[in-house]
């Protein structure tokens, strides 16, 4: 599968659902399924560095506007960057990801969907059972000194 490094706080974003649009200075002919990685750094405090997190639909690319910065999660825009619009995220079970410049090809074998868009959780128990399994082991916590 082709994959992308994104830096957090925004591949965070993008895992949740909270950032359907990322700005980015070039475009691509691809659409389709992309594997979102968060690179490793920036290490932030709860969120998930370096590994495979979700997939997401490529499904267009525009020149970026000044509409777009509330779905790219930012509050300023430049010209000249491009607009990529996600849907459709599904969470993997993470695994580690050295990460590169650009698309990059992943195996598919390691790669499983453990959550779909559409999915719900019956309880604020399983979704949080969820998180325990797949987010919370993962999540970078700061060494105590």
């Amino acid at each position: 599968m082709k994959a992308i490094s994104i830096q957090n706080p925004w591949a965070d974003l993008i895992l949740g659902g909270e950032k359907t649009i990322e700005v980015r200075t070039w475009q691509t002919k691809y659409r389709g399924d992309l594997l979102i990685c968060s690179s490793a750094n920036p290490k932030i405090e709860g969120m998930i560095s370096g590994y495979a997190l979700c997939i997401v639909s490529l499904d267009d690319i525009e020149p970026f506007k000044p509409w777009h910065c509330k779905a790219a999660c930012i509050d300023d825009w430049s010209e000249g960057y491009y607009a990529w619009h996600f849907s459709n995220v599904r969470l993997v079970a993470p695994f580690k990801v050295k990460g590169k410049l650009n698309f990059y090809d992943v195996d598919d074998e390691k790669i499983k969907i453990v959550l779909n868009e559409e999915d719900e959780f019956e309880t604020e128990e399983a979704a949080e059972e969820f998180l325990k399994k797949y987010y919370y082991p993962y999540a970078y916590t700061p060494r105590k000194k």
